[in-house]
């Protein structure tokens, strides 16, 4: 068996006779790695007895739309230098209506560059073939004359083969429920039928020939490798006839196919050809001989991938006259604050995209001028995914929930409980980083008494937790429960105005770092600022504006 080195994807593969694929940021080569030995041993082990040597292997690689399959099986089959390497992009060639030309011309022109030797089918072969699967072309007969091959076998020839009085009668019986326009399209379909048998067993043969001829060639190694993307975006009706195509006439020893899919969506596929009440898992379990499931990427990292990071740059918007918050040092932080509150509310990856895109298109329809908290975006885009009525009920003021407490009392919920009772306490601890340059925010002669009272605030990251965030932010807007947000101004009448008094608490404060000073600047930064006067109204606007814009992939 053929060993291979760790796959390194630290850097993009600029290989001049390759597609360019950039540097992996999502840490997959492992798993190419840990599959590429798998496969070789399936496809072809030499301590197997000579009979057993090769073998044909379909892996269904799974993984949720969107979370980066075909970048895995790019950069996957660009590694394999050493081996036979085909990759075909089903939903690119769905159009054909084809499945078999899709891959047979796939196989042929990939393998020929590859190959010291002539790679070619017979024209007959490929022309008497119209890529039905014989399961799918059983299926159409039935469908056009209500019985299937073996009955019209029966049918059409019982008469000449003569037998037992009872089974000639019925065979003239049913014969004579058929009109000559059937029965000579039911001869046409079983020749069509025979043709198309005998061109895949040319093909079968040619393709074994082709493996053999492989593991004589100096510098590559068996099994060979086919590659199929993208079948969940293809039509119903094609996915389905490439399924069968693979089982039925690419089944050949020393091949291997791995088959990416978002397998969940593949059954739904399914079903919408045999219908709702068709077990789809147990049907594609005929086709695979196992699956594995790619890794829900680290969100930060995924972002940073799919994500217009140019809208959370400094420059931008400065450009444009519009302030976020958090400020962040680098896009990178602003979107990992991002993935904090997505990783929270347990959205998938093309959902997670989806909020990041519609965040990044209302930053961009910011007027000059304005401002926003993307935090509290992205936790109400959040809610409006998992629970739409919730969103409503926050968004509108709404929001009211309660319980049996001690003695039988009625006791309310606050929202900020609320929402924290469904959220693990791993990502209730999580932290969100906002840049906090006190000299900025402060004019000179507040920054005078800041530095006169022997408060030293650093310029740098400050933290609070997502259950700070929660609490002391998201639900002081959303939640008529909640204290205001100014929650470090005293109840005392001392004629101050808000931020005033928000200016006193950092000056005599002796915080300097951790969650409390943090708040504190936050406390400050909201009222000086004017965050504080972003409504749930101008909250629902961004919303209800951006949320139509579905995230479709990378084209």
């Amino acid at each position: 068996m053929a060993d291979i080195n760790d796959f390194d994807w630290s850097t993009p593969s600029n290989r001049k006779i390759d597609e360019y694929v950039p540097a992996d940021k999502l840490d997959r080569a492992r798993y190419a790695t840990f599959l590429t030995r798998l496969l070789i041993q399936e496809g072809f082990d030499e301590n197997r007895p000579q009979e057993e040597q090769k073998r044909n292997y379909v892996l269904n690689l799974n993984a949720e739309w969107g979370a980066g399959k075909t970048y895995f099986l790019k950069r996957w089959s660009q590694e394999l230098k050493n081996f036979p390497v085909v990759y075909i992009d089903a939903w690119q060639q769905d159009y054909s209506d084809d499945p078999f030309l899709t891959v047979i011309a796939g196989i042929i022109k990939q393998l020929s560059a590859q190959a010291n030797f002539a790679i070619t089918i017979p024209n007959r072969a490929a022309s008497i073939f119209k890529a039905v699967a014989p399961a799918i072309a059983q299926g159409l007969t039935k469908k056009i004359t209500g019985i299937n091959l073996d009955e019209l076998n029966t049918l059409l020839f019982s008469d000449d083969e003569g037998g037992e009085t009872e089974n000639v009668e019925s065979s003239k019986q049913n014969s004579s429920a058929f009109s000559p326009a059937v029965k000579a399209l039911a001869q046409n379909l079983i020749k069509e039928h025979e043709a198309k048998s005998k061109s895949i067993e040319v093909i079968k043969s040619k393709l074994a020939y082709w493996v053999s001829k492989f593991e004589q060639q100096e510098g590559k190694k068996l099994p060979i490798f086919v590659f199929i993307d993208e079948l969940d975006r293809c039509r119903p009706s094609y996915a389905v006839e490439m399924l069968e195509t693979i089982k039925h006439i690419f089944d050949v020893k020393g091949i291997v196919f791995v088959v990416a899919t978002d397998t969940e969506q593949l059954q739904h596929t399914i079903k919408s050809v045999y219908g709702e009440g068709f077990d789809a898992k147990v049907y594609l379990g005929r086709f695979f001989n196992s699956r594995y499931s790619l890794k829900r990427p680290v969100l930060k990292d995924f972002l940073s991938v799919h994500s217009d990071m140019t809208k959370f740059e400094s420059a931008y918007l400065e450009s444009k006259n519009i302030e976020l918050l958090p400020r962040t040092g680098t896009p990178e932080i602003a979107l990992a604050n991002i993935s904090v509150v997505l990783d929270a509310f347990q959205v998938s990856a093309r959902t997670a995209i989806q909020i990041t895109e519609r965040i990044t298109a209302i930053i961009a329809n910011l007027p000059s001028g304005k401002k926003v908290d993307i935090l509290v975006l992205a936790t109400l885009f959040c809610i409006y995914e998992k629970d739409h009525p919730l969103y409503e009920e926050i968004i509108s003021g709404r929001f009211k929930r309660t319980e049996q407490g001690s003695e039988n009392k009625i006791i309310n919920i606050n929202l900020a409980d609320f929402l924290k009772r469904n959220i693990l306490e791993e990502h209730l601890s999580a932290e969100l980083t906002y840049f906090i340059d006190p000299q900025s925010y402060t004019n000179e002669s507040f920054h005078r008494r800041l530095t006169q009272k022997g408060s030293s605030y650093f310029v740098g990251d400050h933290t609070i937790s997502l259950s700070n965030f929660i609490e002391s932010i998201f639900c002081s807007i959303f939640d008529l429960q909640a204290s205001s947000l100014d929650f470090w101004i005293s109840d005392n009448d001392n004629g101050l105005n808000n931020l005033q008094e928000a200016e006193n608490n950092l000056v005599h404060s002796k915080l300097e770092v951790g969650q409390d000073a943090t708040l504190l600047w936050l406390n400050y930064i909201y009222i000086k600022d004017e965050y504080d006067k972003l409504s749930k109204e101008n909250y629902r606007e961004f919303v209800e504006l951006s949320s139509p814009l579905d995230y479709m992939g990378d084209n």
